[in-house]
């Protein structure tokens, strides 16, 4: 079980092998250790010594995120002692056919599953532009395999990218909700925020996934190594966007759980929300978008941004429960012969990655069916 705090001020203490949930001397719930995969904290919440000991005792991942969902850092365990599968991680992804082959294998399971989650939706819509978005897709997977070198690979990925994109809002039916492109710098719409919200979400725990194989998630082979990037846990997350991210995203929208009425405009230092005060996150999100050093075919980011927005914490819990919904479904894994949820199998995933490191297995993505 992933436990996700949101309620500022709480304290997360230990009591007889549970967590214990208090604010303000009242305690909220309480959680079998047991029972915890990971801890993901949201703001103001403090965790005692005892807990951040009986956690890391147990292997347990804490991810810290602003109240807006910005990643601040991770308290995580004793690195794993896979030392020979980090040396052969090492050494194979300086080889660069090695490199462009594995990040081929991540690339054609994210646009494959793209095509995927178009292909559901037109099945009752018969839209004429997701049609040629699915063609334009459905070529560029065939021409991953004659790519000379990862910039090549990269570029094709940012083709796939803008048709996905360029018709992911026609999957949108909830009256109000417009989507025309990817921004992530900072997400200026409700689809935005929520893609953003979620992808940060899937790769801190493929992050964790990535390193309980032993693998070094700073060390990649799609996305070029830089100062403070999982490189390897955003690979194998890439696939996993449309099958998670994505379709939760739709559920959202389509079934009204969340609506444009769950978004406020950011605070500015001349407009604060009642008993509100700018924090560092919510300052960075009103900041013009940078020029990126590592462009992401996934983002379009706009000259001039409209006003970033902030989404409502009674919105986040219903936006967790969905998005932990999806993870607990459950559908048929090839390589076990029988049902997983998808978070079992993004696990399988990562430790096929590792065998795939050490050469005792060939690592493929996983292909949702249409």
């Amino acid at each position: 079980m992933i436990l996700y705090l949101v309620e500022q001020g709480c304290t997360v203490g230990l009591k007889s092998e549970r967590l214990e949930i208090r604010k303000q001397q009242e305690v909220l719930d309480s959680f079998r250790l047991d029972d915890l995969e990971q801890l993901v904290l949201f703001g103001y919440i403090q965790l005692t010594t005892q807990a951040i000991q009986a956690l890391l005792k147990r292997d347990i991942d804490v991810c810290f995120l602003s109240r807006s969902g910005v990643f601040l850092g991770r308290l995580a365990g004793k690195m794993g002692k896979q030392i020979e599968l980090r040396r052969k991680q090492f050494a194979g992804l300086e080889q660069s056919a090695f490199a462009l082959d594995l990040a081929r294998r991540c690339i054609v399971g994210k646009l494959a599953n793209q095509r995927a989650l178009l292909m559901r939706y037109q099945r009752k819509l018969t839209d004429p532009s997701i049609a040629q978005a699915l063609l334009g897709i459905r070529l560029l997977v065939g021409q991953i395999d004659q790519a000379q070198d990862l910039d090549v690979l990269r570029g094709l990925e940012g083709k796939a990218a803008a048709l996905y994109f360029g018709v992911l809002g026609r999957l949108i039916s909830a009256p109000q909700v417009h989507f025309t492109t990817r921004i992530r710098r900072p997400p200026p719409d409700p689809v935005n925020i929520l893609l953003s919200f979620g992808y940060t979400l899937l790769t801190k725990m493929v992050h964790g996934f990535v390193e309980s194989a032993g693998m070094d998630p700073y060390l990649g082979a799609l996305h070029a190594p830089r100062y403070g990037r999982p490189s390897l846990a955003l690979d194998l997350v890439e696939e996993w966007r449309p099958v998670i991210v994505d379709t939760a995203v739709l559920r959202a929208i389509n079934t009204k759980t969340i609506s444009p009425q769950d978004f406020l405009p950011a605070p500015t230092s001349h407009d604060l929300w009642p008993e509100e005060s700018i924090e560092e996150d919510e300052i960075s999100l009103l900041e013009p978008p940078s020029s990126s050093l590592d462009p992401n075919p996934d983002a379009e980011d706009a000259a001039s941004p409209p006003r970033p927005l902030l989404m409502q914490p009674e919105a986040v819990k219903r936006w967790f429960a969905l998005y932990e919904r999806r993870l607990q479904e459950e559908t048929f894994y090839l390589p076990k012969q029988c049902r997983l949820s998808y978070r079992q199998i993004i696990r399988e995933q990562a430790y096929l990655c590792a065998r795939h490191l050490k050469g005792e297995a060939e690592y493929t993505s996983f292909l949702h069916e249409p």
